[in-house]
């Protein structure tokens, strides 16, 4: 979570996107998720360095990165 809250801060798009913590989503075994709204896009087995590429992809650029998908 830290890592994409260090991302949003250093892209200066903390007002456009809000990031909340939650418990399972009862698929524990893809996790770590990341759920993107209000698309409802779902990546599973996030890493810190898909971060990156979710938010200059997902996040800034509206493309969904595909190979996280679940």
């Amino acid at each position: 979570m830290m890592k994409f809250m260090e991302g949003i801060e250093e892209r200066g798009i903390g007002g456009d996107v809000f990031l909340s913590n939650t418990g399972c989503f009862g698929i524990c075994e893809k996790g770590p998720i990341v759920v993107v709204y209000p698309e409802n896009v779902w990546y599973g087995s996030v890493t810190l360095a898909d971060v990156e590429e979710i938010l200059e992809s997902h996040i800034e650029g509206g493309a969904v990165v595909e190979r996280l998908v679940i």
